[in-house]
């Protein structure tokens, strides 16, 4: 048999864990739904619209197609985090969320339970660190892991058994474009690595989640430090070298150095949250496993009848082998 062979062979027998951003994949569908125009949506006979809801639905069709052997859809916990605490402004730039997509959030969990898939939440914790925690426990046990997502804070968590499932910005085509760790190198030049974007953004710092970075230092000037130097602490030990004025002045100062630390702090996805709660029921990583909903498909075809989305029932029935 071929090395090829052996090659395929094996990554069939591999476990694949897609650990899903839940939120990105809410706003992306109430905002692309909202940009249609009035009278574009969808409703049921009560008036509830249900256009997130057809749209979430099919992707989790689309990822449930891929035949994972796992996964699980990972949500932010209302209120504050320990970033907030770390740094009062983070994101307080971003507007307040409309009303109506808060009230169809908890729509949407549901109907990802009613479907058999698990749902991740832990109170103060975002789902990007339930998925850096959950993502290194499965790849450290082998699985192959891929985080669907649009944010490029995850290509921190890309390796040789971690990978990205991006949303096809087309209508053509597969709905998600694999990213790798190839895909990053290539991205930057093959300058740094993956574990090195922590460092890189809190450089050039982050306008979606408010994080300052270092005033001066863009993103020429923290791939060319990075590049030369490999971390933020070894870039400011080095920084009367800069050649740029105002980035070399931001390295020196003292408010520089600690926007550096703090920005980093904000940026790095943890990657071992010891919260007891994590253990039970998110983990062991087998209660993630796919398999055919417990009820026999009630909750789901309940749902999906109550919302009208018979064209979806009928995709889910399909995958989930109702």
């Amino acid at each position: 048999m071929s090395s090829a062979a052996v090659s395929a062979t094996e990554e069939e027998r591999t476990e694949h864990l897609i650990l899903v951003d839940g939120l990105s994949f809410v706003f992306r569908a109430y905002y692309g739904w909202n940009a249609r125009g009035n009278g574009e949506g969808l409703t049921n006979a009560s008036g509830e619209d249900t256009s997130v809801l057809y749209s979430y639905a099919h992707t989790i069709c689309s990822l449930l197609e891929m035949r994972p052997t796992h996964l699980a859809v990972c949500m932010d916990a209302k209120g504050k985090t320990f970033r907030h605490e770390m740094f009062v402004d983070y994101k307080a730039n971003r507007p307040p969320t409309p009303e109506p997509l808060l009230e169809v959030i908890p729509k949407v969990e549901q109907l990802v339970r009613d479907m058999g898939v698990p749902v991740l939440r832990l109170s103060g914790v975002e789902a990007d660190d339930i998925i850096g925690t959950v993502s290194r426990r499965a790849s450290d046990a082998g699985f192959r892991v891929s985080i669907c997502s649009p944010d490029k804070d995850f290509y921190q968590l890309l390796g040789p058994r971690t990978s990205m499932l991006k949303p096809n910005k087309s209508n053509k085509g597969d709905p998600f474009v694999p990213f790798t760790e190839e895909d990053f190198r290539a991205m930057h030049n093959h300058v740094i690595e993956p574990a090195q974007f922590i460092d890189y953004l809190a450089l050039v710092g982050d306008s979606s989640d408010n994080i300052p970075g270092v005033e001066g230092v863009g993103p020429k000037t923290a791939l060319a430090l990075l590049g030369e130097y490999g971390t933020i602490d070894a870039a400011l030990a080095n920084a009367s070298k800069v050649k740029g004025k105002r980035a070399r002045e931001s390295l020196l100062s003292e408010k520089g150095a600690a926007s550096a630390a703090l920005s980093r702090k904000l940026v790095e996805i943890r990657q071992n949250l010891t919260v007891p709660s994590l253990n039970e029921p998110l983990l062991p990583l087998e209660s993630l496993a796919v398999r055919p909903p417990s009820d026999g498909g009630v909750a789901g075809t309940r749902a999906f009848e109550h919302y009208e989305l018979a064209t979806v029932l009928d995709r889910w029935k399909r995958v989930a082998q109702v």
